[in-house]
């Protein structure tokens, strides 16, 4: 699990590398999705449960994976997204119930700050309520099918 102070710290690396080049098991970037709030939530939901069932880690919201330089890579959050929301949201849409922490770090850039989820390991098989499930395997979230359930 990484801190929000370490978070900061990557965040200046951004003006040397892509996020993507930052990202391990335990830590995501993420670009949030100005044009359909239900999509940005549902992308909260899928790596909550992702992150949760790969033994945790860090998602940052707000920050394009495959750019570089700070200014263009970190997009933001929009001010209106609710943290008790979101995190209602995934709880909500869990099974079973994940209460992951959400943090907001204020930066320049872009809409002014990012979202930073912390998903804690529990045990495992985590899905949404249809029963869809996806588990951290390296920096990427694969669908939790068969042997891996």
């Amino acid at each position: 699990m990484h801190t929000i102070a370490e978070i900061n710290l990557l965040l200046d690396d951004l003006d040397e590398l892509p996020a993507d080049d930052l990202e391990d098991q335990e830590l995501d970037f993420k670009e949030w999705n100005n044009r359909s709030r239900k999509d940005a939530v549902n992308l909260v939901v899928e790596m909550a449960i992702c992150m949760a069932n790969g033994g945790g880690g860090t998602v940052v919201f707000g920050v394009k994976d495959n750019v570089v330089g700070r200014k263009k890579a970190i997009i933001g959050v929009p001010d209106e997204i609710d943290l008790n929301r979101l995190k209602k949201a995934v709880y909500d849409s869990t099974d079973p119930k994940l209460t992951p922490g959400f943090e907001e770090l204020r930066v320049p850039e872009g809409a002014g700050r990012i979202i930073v989820m912390f998903v804690y390991p529990g045990l495992p098989p985590y899905t949404d309520t249809s029963g869809r499930g996806k588990i951290r395997i390296g920096k990427d979230c694969q669908p939790l099918t068969g042997t891996l359930r």
